[in-house]
């Protein structure tokens, strides 16, 4: 751990230090030139979002050396609302690394957002790291190419869209996403938000639509879409327009290719609240003590680590708790 002292803060009470973050992180990950952090994570990097973002300040020098990035939303699962924490922009600067100080600010946002949520996710390839704080994979994601060619399709932005068009795509999420899949909740200013990420191209279809791209992550990807006629909707509608990611595994021709993914890092919390929202997922009373989720079933206790109870509730567990897993919709416009 670092013997320098260094000042945690939000980045409201630090506006001016917006673009001194943004530049911290897209040298962490190594952004190409033609793509900006506040544009491909708007929801997040958007001015009027400053509380959500925390950092770690040098104070010999005003610079900031950490950054997490936060989003609470809530996630709905058959009428009941959930509340989430995504993780993201985590980003430590190369001079200051081999401190502790991502330990540091990472610990601290945790601890901070531990009463709001019942569930933390993150997206990372470093799964090792994170399961030090019981971050582990889990959800199921299905990835899908059609070996036709490619149909003829306008693109638009979203941004461009009149308000009325704008509903028609809002109605549509809710119905075919919400209704079906435990998904975050969008109001108006959440579609402002996503509007704002204009590396992600928007296709419009006869009964559907979808994004393809987001900055550098997601170039060739369709990964937020909603069509009453699901996954054979759109690949049927657009033929061979990206690798389609979708949350529900589907009935397809031979000519669509068929992959399977995990979602995210999750990390299930342990207060009264939180454990109340995951019984409502796993549709079965959860308690915590001795350090381990518990849950009674046929006057046996069941005792779970946090990766075992993400496995139960998203991923078939070996308990088999649930007859299936939970199905989680979390669209490339909404991760972090």
């Amino acid at each position: 751990m670092s013997t320098k002292s260094y000042e945690y803060a939000r980045l409201d009470a630090f506006p001016e230090l917006a673009d001194q973050a943004n530049s911290l992180i897209e040298a962490a990950f190594a952004y190409q030139k033609n793509f900006k952090f506040s544009v491909d994570f708007a929801p997040l990097a958007g001015a009027q979002h400053n509380q959500q973002r925390h950092i770690l300040i040098d104070p010999t020098n005003s610079t900031v050396v950490a950054h997490v990035g936060t989003r609470l939303k809530s996630f709905v699962w058959q009428g009941e609302t959930i509340p989430v924490v995504m993780l993201g922009g985590i980003a430590v600067a190369e001079s200051e690394r081999g401190q502790g100080l991502f330990q540091l600010l990472f610990e601290r946002v945790l601890s901070t957002l531990h009463s709001q949520c019942a569930l933390f996710i993150l997206w990372s390839d470093k799964h090792e790291l994170y399961r030090k704080w019981h971050f582990h994979l889990a959800g199921k994601q299905w990835c899908y190419r059609t070996t036709t060619a490619e149909k003829a399709h306008s693109v638009e932005r979203l941004i461009d869209l009149a308000p009325a068009e704008r509903e028609k795509l809002a109605v549509l999420y809710r119905q075919q996403v919400n209704q079906h899949f435990f998904s975050p909740l969008r109001d108006e200013s959440d579609w402002n938000d996503l509007a704002e990420i204009t590396s992600a191209e928007l296709i419009r279809m006869k009964a559907g639509y979808v994004f393809r791209g987001k900055g550098m992550d997601l170039q060739g990807v369709l990964h937020d879409f909603a069509h009453v006629n699901g996954v054979n909707g759109v690949t049927e509608e657009l033929g061979n327009a990206g690798v389609l990611w979708a949350a529900k595994n589907e009935m397809v021709p031979d000519e669509v290719l068929q992959d399977l993914q995990q979602v995210g890092l999750w990390r299930p919390n342990t207060h009264p609240m939180a454990l109340r929202k995951l019984s409502l997922l796993l549709g079965m009373e959860i308690n915590y003590r001795d350090d381990r989720f518990v849950v009674e079933r046929q006057g046996v206790s069941i005792k779970m680590d946090a990766e075992e109870l993400m496995d139960e509730i998203f991923n078939y567990g070996k308990h088999g708790l649930r007859s299936d897993g939970v199905p989680v919709y979390v669209g490339g416009l909404d991760s972090i």
